[in-house]
């Protein structure tokens, strides 16, 4: 794999042939080394400036969420309540490992649906209103040349043999995760390693056995987690899956109507609607992912001190499972 702290192959054993250039299309981003025709190329200052990590979307001058780039070269991103007509204006937004915007691509926007492309370098498709996702694809192959090491100081230097070199990620492969067992498991490379972060809290950092299989047990995992999984090569970790966990089949649905009344200095009440076939319900407080409170009614009386502000959600559990969660409440006591 090219995603390793060094990247080998092979090259012209010539003594004036010492050197490799690597190129993303038009661009010179790196040189390696040629000793005896065993090519050497440092890999993680490359992949850190000139890889895609992450995107976003600016969509009529606002820029929105960034989510994970997808692990095969291609990137997809939630659209269809953001993107309302034919006049929005779009543009996806490429950042790479350090943050940095690589690239700002235009987004066609259309009303009738178009096949998805591929291509070479970075785009986006054409994007049908209505649709789930944007769809593109960023750059993952570089191009290589062996540099004449008589002439690497003239500005004829020549350069020749161009060899692509596609860019590898790590294998990373999850299977379903669920809030009633909240295992992670799935494979990578042998013997590898992961990086398992749940709600945006680091957890562990396993290995994988000899097959590249892991699994992982987190107890922080409930209905509606974002589960990050990254894999390791040398001492980073280029590839990622994030996973929004579902609520499991036959859990009850959402609560609804979730409010506020009653206020005082030092009180309040948050009611919500009943979710049918649930048995009891859990409040989550100040966008925690830990339960703060379980009752069995559809109201909770909350204490607090005067002047002081809260947010509460609520879930609904029955013997299959945790519902996801409200949204948040905002309860603000009164000052003094």
């Amino acid at each position: 794999m090219a995603d390793t702290t060094n990247a080998k192959g092979k090259g012209p054993s010539l003594p004036s042939v010492t050197n490799v250039r690597v190129y993303d299309r038009d661009k010179y981003v790196a040189t390696g080394t040629i000793v005896a025709g065993e090519v050497s190329i440092y890999m993680p200052g490359i992949m850190n400036t000139n890889y895609a990590k992450q995107i976003s979307v600016i969509v009529n001058g606002t820029e929105k969420v960034k989510v994970p780039v997808n692990q095969d070269g291609t990137f997809r991103y939630y659209a269809k309540d953001i993107v309302k007509a034919v006049t929005d204006v779009v543009k996806v937004v490429l950042y790479n490992r350090n943050g940095t915007v690589m690239e700002t691509l235009d987004v066609l926007i259309g009303t009738t649906a178009v096949s998805a492309e591929t291509r070479t370098g970075s785009y986006a498709n054409m994007y049908q209103v209505g649709a789930s996702y944007i769809t593109g694809g960023y750059n993952n192959v570089l191009t290589l040349k062996a540099l004449d090491g008589k002439s690497s100081g003239d500005p004829t230097t020549i350069e020749g043999m161009p060899t692509p070199m596609a860019i590898e990620l790590p294998r990373l492969e999850l299977n379903t995760i669920s809030s009633v067992d909240r295992i992670v498991s799935g494979m990578t490379e042998p013997s590898g390693y992961v990086r398992l972060t749940v709600d945006g809290t680091a957890r562990s950092v396993p290995q994988a056995d000899a097959t590249g299989y892991f699994s992982i047990s987190s107890s922080s995992i409930i209905s509606g987690s974002i589960v990050l999984v990254e894999s390791k090569v040398g001492s980073y970790y280029p590839g990622s899956v994030t996973v929004t966990v579902p609520a499991p089949a036959g859990a009850p649905v959402t609560p609804t109507n979730l409010a506020v009344s009653e206020i005082t200095q030092t009180t309040a009440k948050l009611t919500w609607a009943a979710s049918p076939g649930a048995t009891s319900y859990k409040l989550y407080q100040n966008s925690s992912m830990v339960p703060w409170k379980s009752t069995s009614i559809t109201s909770y009386s909350l204490t607090g001190t005067a002047g002081s502000s809260w947010t509460y959600q609520v879930t609904a559990l029955n013997a299959s499972g945790e519902s996801l969660m409200t949204a948040k409440v905002p309860v603000n006591f009164l000052p003094e």
